[in-house]
């Protein structure tokens, strides 16, 4: 019964341990098992290239200041202090995601056009658990890893992933500082993407070493210093775009979920969390992710990937939709701040040369040309092996590349979707480095020089090896490597004989920020923390002794600056308990009133920022300005320049009340929230769907030079009425400003001409009360109804009126109420656009248990599919050759192959044909469409042949003309010469003619590079 086994003591009897018999083979019997298997190897180096390349970003990102308790500065991110604070203080607590606040540009929709989830992120790992449960919880989570590494711990990625989630559960469960949670939040998209493009690579069934070769690319992308704000990388991420790290990061593993899903029908519940998780984090990302969907899907279009989407897409739809669908919505409420449209295409998708980023400290690191002529190689080896990944990632990068071109100028600003573009490019040029080193060490198998586990070894130490010359490529300018020293005297950073001037920035940004508002001193500027403090400490002062309410401040980028960025002051509405409010805020696109805001500042200060691009400013001129503080309902305005103070002290209105070093404090009089109107608001039709159609009216309506009546939107039937379109048949010149298409001009020459034009009806006096302003609440007493007053606070359609009627949006951003009582409350609610959409969301959390109980899709044909390949329909080499040797092919038969294999090939070249006259034809269309085909219609009319065909050449017809010739020389003519042969009773063909009969079943295409998607799981 046991010939060839024994029992045997294991190693832990023998070593003194409980005896535990186990059945092994007998040595003497059973072969030696060797020290590492091919599978060992490449989990052995899968996990080491994915380990360092995350240990190199976070090393870079300087981990020993993620725990100081300091608040973190620099760029926005020294603005985005405030957002989970408002989140955690004032939402949170009544059972809200999004809502109102006054801290910012006289009040404004909170997370209803910006992601809530980064901040919601750092609210939890802020919070975490109080009393004594922080310990229980630990306790419970150590537990509950045990136990599901036990029960699921089958692999090395397994193991990690499931520590991973222990380390995230415990640091949400331990309540940390504010700071503290905001750093930790901050880095974490950067330190993740590496293990999630290891994983996007894996999942999408990148053959070893392909994924942890990406990897290694996302080290590229993550230290790219050619761009600083647009998002992804390290300089962006430390300039305050740390969300969109964030949603890359999930996007990432999205799109590897995605590839498998859709050739096996799973994943799709995880997906779409993924999904929706990646566009409540930041819509662009989650729009690359989309883009990658597409390309996938039209690689191998079929039943089963178009039902996994039509699942997949809607839950992630409804998991989002509590803040998708209120933003779509309200989009006319969205602030458009003109960013101009770049138009150097070939620096941004080739050189990145001419200073393309507008700043000294950028560069063309990594070098882009080597990369674009790597992704190409791996465009095409994707193409002829049939890469599905590589050939989805080939066409993404197309997309964006395009998309860049053509997109018009408007509210998405083109170059915030070049990093897609890069990060594919990065990647691809990955995929080109894997598929070589395998490919060479594959060669070398075949041929006998080596033995399957040194092939392994073979094609991990060409990744580990060019892991270690990124490392040191990028660590150079990083100023991060070991034993490395900057040299002084020659300007130069030094390692082991190697010397560089190069300066990536973003490890010094990391540590400017993460130092944070406490250790700021003074710059040539002046300013510092103290100079910062005091000034703090004199606003909360301020809003004791005279009142809280809004302020202005004048605006200075180099003495802001040196507080820590030139938006320290937006956030005194934090460090004051929200008694004093900023009126300008981070979120520019977030506000229909940040307009008037930089109009305003423009007065104000007398180095103005003026972000705001095509707006009708003027230089600094408080004495003729205070009045546009009232009417947004300014309480304080913060100067500390010569010229500004010379004016304020000088102009009607402002009474200095303290000051604090370099800043004087003027308090502005007759300001209060709710006021009686002049005259009688003009309904001006044609305005009512916002945008530009309100912005140009109401702006010019905001800098008239006289005292005019205000704009509406809507109003009762009593209110005066005017039409721009009136307007523009009556008044010539203002019909060719608007034909000439200058929006700054017409909007000067409204300005000039409302007086005259809009009706004046005055209205009679009412006497305003009680005025009481809560976080998202409004109330005030009249003496008398029915005459219209003024709010001076931002109109957004989910304010609703009770004790009367509106409110009526009128200019600049502003509501009127008509009370039909005494006492007029205003409150901030939930509209039913909102109700509905948490109905929705709920739908999808429901959606999400009930896909996780649905069966797999396990069958269903392609329309058609790029990763099929010629020879894989017709008979192998030794099929061939069997059939000749046993009678059952003939000359004839073989000649009817080749019959088959012609009509192939004519039907190759005509599609090769074909893809070149689609090339040819966007060439022909280009020179004659010229300027012209940069509209966004025209574009992609022009080049979409194009596009189309270079698809088709590189991942379908070039590969199948590949595969003709080779089947022809390996297939064809060998069978031939077999059939002549064959009837010669004296040649042995395999001796005398030495020709090899069997064994080359696979002789006639490449092995695939993709893995099995129903077998494979990831190994680290």
């Amino acid at each position: 019964m046991y010939d060839a086994m024994t029992l045997v003591p294991t190693d832990a009897e023998q070593s003194g341990g409980e005896f535990l018999p186990d059945m092994v083979e007998d040595e003497s019997v059973a072969e030696p098992r060797p020290l590492l298997t091919p599978e060992g190897v490449r989990t052995a180096f899968t996990l080491f290239v994915v380990v360092a390349a995350s240990m190199f970003v976070i090393w870079n990102l300087r981990p020993w200041l993620w725990i100081t308790d300091s608040t973190p500065t620099g760029g926005d991110l020294g603005a985005h202090v405030w957002s989970p604070a408002f989140l955690r203080d004032e939402l949170l607590p009544n059972f809200r995601l999004s809502g109102w606040t006054s801290d910012w540009y006289a009040g404004f929709p909170a997370f209803t056009f910006y992601m809530v989830l980064p901040s919601l992120m750092i609210v939890m790992v802020n919070v975490g658990l109080s009393g004594p449960l922080p310990v229980l919880a630990s306790v419970a989570i150590a537990a509950s890893a045990m136990r599901a590494r036990t029960k699921w711990g089958h692999t090395p990625g397994r193991v990690v992933a499931v520590y991973s989630v222990a380390g995230l559960a415990w640091m949400l469960s331990v309540p940390v500082s504010y700071g503290i949670a905001i750093k930790l939040v901050v880095v974490l998209g950067l330190i993740t993407l590496p293990a999630s493009a290891w994983a996007a690579g894996k999942l999408g069934g990148l053959a070893f070493p392909g994924p942890a070769m990406l990897s290694v690319a996302s080290l590229l992308f993550i230290f790219d210093r050619s761009y600083n704000i647009y998002g992804g990388n390290l300089m962006s991420t430390m300039a305050g775009e740390f969300a969109f790290s964030i949603s890359l990061s999930l996007a990432m593993l999205y799109i590897g979920f995605a590839a498998r899903g859709m050739e096996t029908g799973r994943h799709r519940g995880i997906a779409a969390g993924l999904l929706a998780l990646s566009g409540l984090s930041h819509l662009f990302p989650a729009f690359f992710a989309l883009a990658a969907t597409a390309a996938l899907f039209l690689i191998r279009p079929g039943r089963r990937a178009f039902r996994w989407l039509m699942v997949t897409g809607p839950v992630a739809f409804l998991l989002a939709a509590f803040w998708v669908v209120p933003f779509f919505a309200n989009r006319a409420f969205l602030n458009d701040m003109g960013w101009g449209k770049e138009r150097r295409f070939v620096q941004a998708l080739w050189s990145r040369s001419g200073s393309f980023g507008d700043q000294s400290f950028l560069a063309n690191s990594p070098t882009l040309q080597l990369f674009v002529i790597l992704a190409v190689v791996g465009a095409v080896i994707s193409g002829f092996r049939r890469i599905r990944f590589g050939m989805a990632m080939s066409m993404v990068a197309m997309m964006f590349a395009a998309a860049f071109v053509i997109l018009p100028e408007g509210r998405l600003w083109n170059v915030r979707i070049v990093p897609f573009y890069y990060l594919a490019i990065y990647l691809m040029a990955g995929v080109a480095i894997a598929e070589m080193a395998r490919g060479a060490a594959g060669f070398l198998e075949r041929v006998g020089s080596v033995n399957a586990r040194t092939t392994e070894i073979l094609s991990g130490s060409v990744i580990v090896l060019t892991l270690g010359i990124t490392v040191v490529t990028l660590g150079m300018p990083l100023r991060s490597l070991p034993g490395g020293d900057f040299n002084a005297a020659t300007g130069k950073y030094e390692w082991l004989g190697l010397s560089s001037s190069q300066l990536n920035l973003g490890p010094g940004w990391v540590e400017y920020n993460f130092r944070g508002y406490e250790d700021k001193g003074p710059t040539a500027d002046g300013g510092g923390t103290t100079e910062y403090t005091d000034m703090i400490a004199t606003m909360t002062k301020v809003g004791q002794d005279h009142g809280c309410g809004r302020a202005l401040w004048e605006f200075d980028a180099g003495r802001l600056g040196s507080y820590g960025t030139p938006m320290a002051p937006m956030l005194l509405p934090h460090w004051t308990d929200r008694c004093i409010g900023s009126m300008e805020g981070l979120y520019f696109e977030a506000s229909a009133t940040t307009p008037y805001h930089f109009l305003m500042q423009s007065e104000f200060s007398a180095a103005p920022s003026r972000a705001q691009r095509d707006l009708p400013y003027t230089g600094l001129n408080v004495g003729t300005s205070v009045g546009h503080l009232r009417d947004l309902g300014v309480a304080y305005y913060m100067a500390f320049s010569d010229q500004a103070l010379a004016q304020s002290r000088a102009a009607d209105g402002l009474t200095e009340i303290a000051t604090s070093g370099p800043w004087v404090i003027f308090r502005v009089d007759d300001s209060p929230l709710v006021v009686g109107l002049e005259h009688m608001p003009v309904v001006l039709d044609g305005v009512g769907d916002g945008g530009e159609e309100w912005l140009i009216p109401s702006v010019g309506n905001f800098t008239a030079t006289e005292d005019v009546p205000l704009i509406a939107a809507s109003g009762p039937s009593d209110w005066p009425r005017a039409s721009l379109s009136d307007l523009r048949d009556t008044d010539p010149q203002y019909e060719a400003l608007s034909d000439d298409d200058d929006r700054v001009a017409v909007m000067k020459y409204l300005a000039d001409v409302m007086g005259e034009w809009l009706p004046a009806d005055p209205v009679g006096s009412v006497e305003i009360t009680n005025i009481d302003e809560g976080v998202s609440s409004i109330s005030f007493d009249v003496d008398r109804v029915g005459t219209p007053v003024l709010v001076r606070t931002s109109y957004f359609p989910n304010w609703d009126v009770s004790g009367g009627s509106g409110p009526y949006r009128v200019s600049p951003n502003l509501m009127v109420v008509v009370p039909t009582s005494n006492h007029v409350d205003l409150t901030y609610g939930r509209s039913g656009v909102e109700l509905f959409s948490i109905f929705l969301t709920l739908m999808g959390i429901g959606a999400l248990v009930v896909i996780g109980r649905l069966a797999d899709e396990r069958s269903g044909p392609a329309l058609w599919d790029l990763t099929d390949r010629l020879a894989a329909d017709l008979p192998q080499r030794d099929e061939v050759v069997a059939e000749i040797r046993n009678g059952r092919m003939g000359p004839d038969d073989v000649d009817d192959l080749r019959r088959e294999l012609r009509s192939e090939r004519s039907s190759i070249e005509m599609g090769v044909g074909f893809s070149i006259l689609a090339i040819a034809a966007s060439l022909l269309l280009t020179s004659f469409m010229g300027e012209h085909a940069d509209t966004p219609i025209r574009s992609i009319v022009v080049w979409a042949p194009a596009a189309l065909g270079l698809i088709a050449l590189v991942f379908r017809f070039g590969p199948d003309l590949f595969d003709f010739y080779a089947y022809q020389r390996r297939v064809i003519a060998p069978a031939v010469l077999i059939a002549d042969l064959m009837g010669d009773p004296v040649l042995d063909l395999e001796t005398d003619v030495g020709l090899e009969l069997g064994g080359d079943a696979g002789a006639t295409a490449e092995p695939e590079g993709d893995e099995s998607p129903e077998t494979e799981e990831p190994e680290a």
